[in-house]
């Protein structure tokens, strides 16, 4: 399979028919299936389609250089049905994971200790903190905060809920959100997830002493937020960051220039490779 992808900012224009699409909260990237059309002129093929999603899986692309949410995200993104149906995109897919792993332990070391959650714990500390997500995100968020703090993790399914994190950890359902019951101890909340304006309320209203929000959703996934108390954004956390000094930038030019490499690699065998139909049982 020759790759061949639409990498564009969420919600730009629809998903171009038979494609396959892996949303984050700063990009979509559509996979173009046989009966798309490659001749667009927004579609990447082949090497630099390839450069572009390892740089994106590395974290070189996301506003904090290095980042490892992203990598966690195309994980489970491979995982899913839709993806695992189609079975060159599932296998071309892994390649690219395992390329970016390596190249990320490579050059990319250290680079991602400014992650988004933990950017945002700084916020959370010396209170009680309520955390919106039990995904990637909220989940690094909880399992950095001081094992002595009371944590309130709010997620639609208790399944999804970290084994491991602060001893004073209580999961909540969303949906049993109600006015008040999490009392008037001091709280600052971390919202970690996407999540509906009516959720977001009443998971506002159970606490009584509101002292501040991290909102890390992006800007296309923000509801009001109906709190008397400060909000820091993603972008205010993401503005605290500098990713500009000189021995990072060398390394980064070290991690483009493999990655180029591993994409001509990558395209040369896709061209020498065998078409996998994805409609043949295995």
């Amino acid at each position: 399979m020759r790759l061949a992808l639409i990498h564009q900012s969420p919600g730009s224009s629809p998903a171009p028919p038979g494609s396959t699409t892996w949303r984050t909260c700063l990009r979509e990237i559509h996979f173009l299936g046989p009966e798309s059309d490659p001749a667009r002129p927004d579609v990447l093929t082949g090497a630099d389609a390839y450069a572009l999603l390892v740089e994106v899986v590395c974290g070189l692309r996301s506003p904090i250089i290095g980042e490892t949410e992203v990598q966690a995200q195309f994980k489970h993104f491979l995982a899913s049905d839709e993806v695992r149906a189609r079975r060159a995109l599932s296998r071309l897919g892994q390649r690219v994971l395992a390329d970016a792993k390596r190249i990320r332990h490579k050059y990319l070391q250290g680079f991602g200790a400014h992650s988004y959650g933990r950017l945002a714990v700084p916020y959370l500390q010396g209170r009680r903190a309520a955390v919106i997500g039990t995904g990637a995100l909220g989940t690094q968020i909880v399992r950095a905060l001081p094992e002595s703090q009371a944590v309130d993790l709010w997620g639609r399914r208790a399944d999804r809920a970290p084994l491991d994190g602060p001893r004073q950890l209580t999961f909540s359902l969303i949906s049993d959100a109600r006015p008040g019951i999490r009392g008037n101890d001091p709280t600052a909340m971390a919202i970690a997830a996407p999540i509906g304006a009516e959720d977001l309320d009443r998971i506002i209203a159970a606490y009584e002493r509101l002292e501040s929000v991290v909102d890390l959703r992006s800007l296309d996934q923000q509801t009001p937020i109906l709190a008397d108390a400060p909000i820091v954004t993603l972008a205010d956390l993401l503005a605290s960051v500098s990713n500009d000094d000189s021995e990072a930038a060398a390394r980064v030019l070290a991690a483009r220039a493999e990655i180029l490499s591993c994409a001509i690699n990558a395209d040369d065998a896709a061209d020498n490779a065998v078409p996998v139909r994805d409609d043949v049982c295995a």
